[in-house]
């Protein structure tokens, strides 16, 4: 970005049509969060919740794109790009003293971005996700460039960028939008000051009408060693007219855990004159082992360990070390050493726990990596396994020319849920039915639990037997008209007992298996008294029966000649 002003560019007799740019870039065929995934994301991390500016990223926006250089010109061969304006400007041959291209030209609202610099931010373009690395440190390169250089550093513009991490740190307490895009140490490129990278921290502090050398130092004592990781354009083949060297933004990261990371970059000061930054990828190196499950249940489920890494060109022998209070006759082998062969990022194999019939509460697995730094342990819990126990409903009786109808139930217990239920007779599934057969039906429920066991069921009798009902009145005179004491319904009753008693209480008829045919034998007209008993299991063990029907039925018969 520079101040509207007016420059006098000397022109080189450099014929236009021999300019040829190297770098391309694409910011259109893609979403954001598709360029974020293939052309930023590495090995050994992946990430989710993909944002642009604060809303979605499934959107495609000129700031952002992925781009291609094939003689690394500005120092990556390919990767991502973001910029305060059109990114496809930065594959422009570098012609201008000072170029924009597109941008809203709207203030910047980001507090992380704002704080890098004095000057109010514009156009700025803020991509932020959650990432989890496998190993226990993330790293990407990157450059920044900008139209700003060389004319306007430490003036009272500062185009800047960004890199914010937030999350636990393992050195203790947490990463609070950390910014990682810092400068190095001259004297140890490998750490890091605290001073971030922007237009007026890392240049050759040009003396001219917009900056000074003076300036540059007072705003950072250290500025001059500074330069070292400064470059001006000199080739052409892109727009900015200088940018950093290839630099490194990492941090330490504890393995497997969700981290939040921002990448932001605004024009400051004013909207014109565009910066951009290019990233390689955002890896995490190490060895990782995780599983799907944690607890296995003996002879029951099987826990898979998958072990990953992130370099693959080369074989690579893991040795695994094995802990944990279960001894080794309790769960399948594991072999400690695990080869990968080239081009292979990941392995598995299967853990499993056996039955020993020994009730010992929780056993534990620890499988561990040695010597490497990435997610290196997992912890596997081995559970009893206790064979299934079922109960089911009592035996009842149901007229179905009333509508009467029965609920039967499986009660299991023990074993593994869920459970699923299959009733034989083809009624249906589910621990409890309510059934209306036709006749006496008996009912049999097979159960399997999550282990893939199964138990089978008691007998559940449903009697079709619809209520005994005695008569009052018969009259034995041979015309074949209501000759004989009856029950009605006696056909669902195999063999009810009848005693008669006359109206002094002696028993004057009994039968253990009444069929309907006492024709009153040679006794008096008169009134008698009986008993009966049904003999059916309704009566023993349905709780929703009526109460004559759970006891004898006793009453009265009138007999007439």
């Amino acid at each position: 970005m520079k101040k509207l002003f007016s420059l006098s560019i000397i022109i080189l007799f450099i014929s236009i049509n021999n300019l040829q740019s190297q770098v391309t870039v694409d910011n259109t065929s893609l979403t954001i969060e598709q360029y974020i995934q293939n052309a930023l994301v590495g090995s050994g991390v992946t990430i989710s919740n993909v944002q642009f500016n604060g809303g979605s990223a499934a959107v495609s926006n000129e700031q952002v794109g992925s781009f291609n250089d094939v003689n690394s010109d500005v120092g990556l061969p390919n990767g991502l790009i973001l910029g305060s304006g059109d990114v496809t400007m930065a594959s422009q041959a570098n012609t201008s003293g000072g170029s924009s291209s597109g941008g809203t030209g709207n203030q910047g609202v980001d507090t992380d971005l704002a704080s890098i610099t004095s000057n109010q931010i514009f156009d700025e373009c803020v991509i932020e996700f959650d990432f989890s690395p496998v190993g226990d440190t993330i790293s990407f390169q990157y450059v920044f460039a900008s139209e700003e250089y060389d004319e306007y550093v430490c003036g009272n513009v500062n185009d800047a960028f960004g890199f914010f991490l937030t999350g636990n740190n393992p050195a203790g307490g947490t990463y609070n939008a950390k910014n990682i895009a810092l400068i190095p140490n001259p004297s140890n490129p490998s750490t890091f000051t605290n001073t971030p990278v922007s237009i007026n921290t890392v240049n050759l502090g040009f003396a001219g009408t917009f900056g000074s050398l003076n300036n540059c130092t007072a705003l950072d004592p250290n500025f001059a060693s500074y330069k070292i990781f400064y470059t001006p354009n000199t080739v052409n083949t892109y727009e900015y007219d200088g940018r950093t060297v290839v630099l490194t933004a990492k941090a330490p990261v504890n393995c497997g855990e969700i981290y939040h990371i921002k990448l932001a970059i605004g024009d400051g000061g004013d909207g014109s004159f565009d910066s951009g930054v290019f990233l390689g990828s955002l890896s995490s190196s190490g060895v990782g082992i995780n599983t799907n499950l944690t607890t296995i249940i003996e002879e029951c489920n099987n826990a898979t360990v998958t072990i990953t890494r992130s370099d693959t060109l080369f074989n690579d022998t893991i040795s695994l070390a094995i802990s944990g209070n279960a001894i080794l006759s309790e769960y399948s082998t594991i072999d400690t050493v695990q080869i990968f062969d080239p081009g292979k990022d990941s392995l598995t194999f299967n853990v499993s726990a056996f039955i020993d019939n020994i009730t010992e509460g929780i056993d534990t697995i620890i499988i561990g990596i040695q010597g490497n730094t990435g997610c290196n342990m997992v912890t596997l819990y081995i559970e009893d396994y206790t064979p299934m126990s079922i109960t089911v409903s009592d035996s009842m009786n149901i007229c179905t020319e009333l509508g009467e109808t029965a609920e039967i139930w499986a009660n299991v217990s023990n074993g593994r849920p869920p459970y699923t239920y299959l009733w034989d007779n083809g009624i249906g599934s589910g621990d409890t039915l309510t059934v209306n057969p036709e006749e006496t039906t008996n009912y049999i429920s097979t159960v399997w639990d999550a282990c893939g066991n199964s138990i089978t069921s008691e007998i559940v009798p449903i009697w079709v037997q619809c209520q005994l009902i005695p008569t009052n009145v018969f009259t034995p005179n041979g015309d074949g008209m209501n000759d004989f004491f009856t029950l009605i319904n006696l056909d669902d009753y195999p063999a009810p007992s009848v005693k008669v008693y006359n109206r002094w209480g002696k028993l004057v008829y009994e039968n253990k298996a009444y069929q309907n045919d006492w024709d009153g034998d040679n006794l008096k007209e008169g009134t008698y008294f009986y008993i009966i008993e049904p003999n059916s299991k309704k009566f023993e063990y349905d709780s929703n029966a009526k109460e004559e029907l759970k006891h004898s039925i006793k009453g009265t018969v009138h007999l007439f000649r």
